[in-house]
């Protein structure tokens, strides 16, 4: 009899240890599950310090000259079209004369270099240069920070789509989360000519509502919260 009560105490003991286990392995996964309200929050949180669409011009002036092979054809091709629609200005800066002695008439015309342009922002293209730190992904994913960037549009969250389970990274749990977005553009983005050599930001500002965009989202001491490269 005493045997039938020792084997039905260690049987409750054991049922009572296996449902607390049960109990914590519920509560670890419910802690470590993100909800769709927590991540949407993290998402808000992200695009609110960093939802502005920038087009990696960091520094003002800028100049084009045509004779250097490494000039960076985008703003040769872009800043002409932003001084049509009054976003910059620019100003002539003659090149250097030929001061050769030995060079003929023919080689001195071929010599004469053509002046460089240099772009500023006018007062309605000031309002698009953000003062704010801001890390971006180089080449080889090298990280660099910029402390303004020129923006010419601002996301915000419209909902969040889907998430991925997620996976321990660098000692965190994280989740790549996929979402869609409302869009405030600079007026002149309507204007065809911005449209074609922005093309990146047009297709951007058309995707409004139905293009998907990520974030990654981290659990940092019980809290979901975005990831910012190089942070």
């Amino acid at each position: 009899m005493m045997n039938e009560r020792v084997k039905t105490s260690v049987w409750i003991a054991a049922a009572a240890a296996v449902a607390c286990m049960a109990d914590v392995s519920h509560a670890n996964t419910a802690t470590t599950t993100p909800t769709e309200q927590q991540l949407t929050q993290a998402v808000k949180a992200f695009l609110e310090d960093h939802g502005d669409l920038c087009v990696a011009k960091y520094t003002w002036p800028r100049d084009v000259n045509p004779n250097d092979p490494e000039d960076d054809t985008n703003d040769a091709i872009q800043l002409p079209v932003l001084e049509r629609l009054g976003v910059v200005t620019s100003v002539e800066i003659p090149a250097p004369k030929e001061t050769s002695t030995a060079a003929t008439g023919a080689q001195l015309s071929a010599a004469v270099a053509k002046p460089t342009r240099r772009f500023s922002l006018t007062e309605k293209g000031r309002q698009y240069y953000v003062q704010k730190k801001h890390t971006v992904m180089a080449p080889h994913e090298q990280i660099m920070e910029h402390d303004a960037d020129f923006c010419v549009a601002h996301l915000t969250l419209d909902k969040v789509i889907k998430w991925s389970p997620p996976d321990p990274v660098h000692n965190q749990l994280e989740t790549v989360v996929r979402y869609t977005y409302h869009v405030k553009a600079a007026d002149w983005m309507s204007e065809p000519e911005a449209q074609k050599v922005f093309p990146i930001v047009d297709r951007t500002i058309r995707g409004e509502g139905s293009r998907m965009m990520s974030a990654t989202v981290a659990l940092r001491e019980g809290k979901w919260v975005p990831v910012i490269p190089g942070q």
